[in-house]
């Protein structure tokens, strides 16, 4: 796909130097190899050729999140949601950069209208059901965790973090059951691996 689209902005960078879509799309194509650089130039490309495109500043956003560049970040997810405020994807991503610099408030503020634009929205449930616990109100963070499993059940970390609600609540076969099923998604996930390592501990205790 990264071919095709160089192709397309060969051919047409010329002639149309509008075409901000095609240098998004390449971004996104770089970003799920993992060549942020690449990325982040054509997002920025995609931005100079069109500055109120929401799409590219939120995509900007995640690329420089993942390189830990957070106020970046942040900046760009802002203006992804003041030109398009009803974009629930960009919501998310500010909730989890909010997140990382520890305003709480602020990122459950963002993850609930992320769902609230996007009920089906996995990812903004797991996120709300992180800040849940981090507050202690474990029967939420549960509730939350088993809606974003039940829209994807191939989240191995929301698999992971439902077990240690669940262990913590002191059902250890319920919480063992999602470690197991976490590490099948996901064999190489360690915290799974440990954290299944200690309900089945717990369990033979009893």
């Amino acid at each position: 796909s990264i071919t095709i689209f160089q192709h397309a902005i060969n051919v047409t960078d010329k002639k149309y130097p509008d075409f901000y879509l095609v240098h998004n799309n390449l971004g996104n194509a770089f970003y799920k190899e993992k060549n942020i650089k690449e990325a982040v130039t054509h997002y920025k490309t995609a931005l100079r050729l069109n500055p109120d495109y929401a799409t590219a500043h939120g995509n900007l956003g995640n690329a420089l999140f993942y390189k830990r560049k957070t106020e970046e970040a942040i900046s760009h997810y802002k203006m992804a949601i003041s030109l398009k405020p009803d974009l629930a994807q960009a919501h998310n991503n500010f909730g989890s950069a909010l997140l990382a610099e520890g305003k709480i408030e602020e990122a459950s503020f963002h993850f609930k209208l992320a769902i609230k634009l996007q009920p089906n929205f996995a990812l903004a449930h797991y996120n709300l059901g992180l800040i849940l616990k981090a507050k202690r109100k474990t029967e939420e963070a549960i509730s939350e965790y088993k809606i974003a499993i039940k829209i994807n059940p191939d989240l191995p970390q929301a698999h992971n973090n439902l077990g240690n609600a669940l262990l913590a609540e002191g059902k250890i076969e319920a919480a063992i059951s999602h470690y197991k099923e976490a590490i099948r998604i996901q064999p190489d996930l360690a915290t799974a691996q440990k954290n299944l390592e200690i309900a089945i501990s717990k369990l033979e205790k009893q």
